[in-house]
């Protein structure tokens, strides 16, 4: 039994996963206590084999090749593959400060908690730090992941990458005990699907300070690709807000759990319209139409949501023509004023 398994989805990252790697090397636990699950999501480029050259090297590499499966189904077979007491995701063009284990460890061992939210630093493209999440935690006690949302990032707009799975540790068990894995054929903010539901389940959470995980800045990866406007991102972000829709009916006992749940199937839903460019919106709307106004999305429930899900709830039940046009409206505004603000400092 391993202390912790850290889990690495690998897919055209060969110039990066050494040194993802070798930053999860450098830390002061002894290698046999925790393992570093790489899996090969059929990836073109040679990242297995750097993986198996830096196996000579570190004992506690393992390494699984799979067909090209897509990122879900990869951390998913990683999960099942873990040994260790907590996972910890880690995307392979990422990296974590040397020395950190030991001690974000000993505070999950001690607080016994089913996650452990860390803070994490996103890097611009010369690995230059731009954002920092670190939000000043002061609770003398253990909170369920409901309170632990609603306290630090309920409506805080200015958050960047809310929906990551990453830099976040889970207790094993509590994944395995509520079967949560992640939904497969959602390429885009799947991490967000999943954290929904493991928040919800979740009685005992704690942040832990100092952020440890450096986010980087990669063209090519999925969140900053052209994906989002895809036929395949459309697919799965309904694919999400149905599967959410389905775990409020079935897992979600309390009140507070439900209203929790509606602010992501409203996000999801709200994904799936504004995916359309503006340019094909009415070509594409009959089947949006169809794909949300005849199942289980049409109507959204806003009960606990922030200020700016409940506004689109409200849109969205009188007509998705609200929602997108509100969209597009808010688009040219929050261009408008990157601009000016570009200009401002120009000058």
């Amino acid at each position: 039994m391993k202390r912790l398994s850290v889990i690495i989805p690998m897919y055209n990252v060969a110039p990066y996963v050494e040194r993802c790697i070798r930053s999860l090397e450098d830390q002061d636990v002894p290698q046999e206590d925790y393992e570093l699950i790489c899996i090969n999501d059929g990836s073109p480029d040679h990242s297995k084999e750097v993986v198996r050259t830096l196996q000579n090297e570190f004992s506690n590499i393992v390494l699984i090749d799979q067909e090209n499966q897509g990122v879900s189904v990869a951390r998913n077979n990683g999960i099942d593959r873990a040994t260790g007491d907590y996972l910890l995701m880690i995307d392979p063009d990422d990296y974590v400060l040397p020395n950190v284990f030991a001690e974000k460890l000993k505070i999950l061992d001690q607080s016994k908690v089913d996650i452990g939210y860390t803070g994490y630093v996103i890097l611009d493209g010369q690995l230059k730090e731009e954002y920092r999440y670190d939000p000043i935690y002061k609770e003398d006690k253990v909170i369920s992941g409901i309170q632990y949302f609603n306290r630090y990032e309920k409506g805080k707009v200015e958050i960047r990458d809310p929906h990551r799975s990453v830099a976040i540790f889970f207790r094993r068990s509590f994944f395995n005990q509520h079967t949560i894995r992640y939904l497969s054929e959602v390429p885009y903010l799947e991490d967000g699907e999943l954290i929904t539901r493991a928040a919800c389940l979740a009685q005992r959470v704690i942040f832990i300070n100092t952020p440890f995980y450096m986010r980087t800045t990669r063209p090519g990866s999925a969140t900053h690709s052209n994906l989002f406007n895809t036929d395949r991102a459309r697919t799965g972000f309904l694919k999400a807000a149905n599967n959410l829709h389905i775990f409020k009916l079935n897992k979600c006992i309390e009140t507070g759990q439900k209203e929790f749940v509606n602010q992501s199937i409203i996000h999801f839903t709200f994904m799936f319209l504004v995916s359309v460019k503006i340019k094909e919106y009415i070509k594409y709307y009959p089947q949006l139409h169809a794909s949300l106004k005849t199942g289980s999305l049409r109507k959204l429930d806003n009960a606990g949501c922030s200020r700016f899900y409940t506004k689109i709830a409200r849109y969205y039940n009188l007509s998705i023509h609200f929602v997108y046009l509100y969209w597009v409206l808010f688009s040219i505004r929050h261009s408008l004023k990157f601009k000016a603000e570009k200009l401002f400092k120009s000058v």
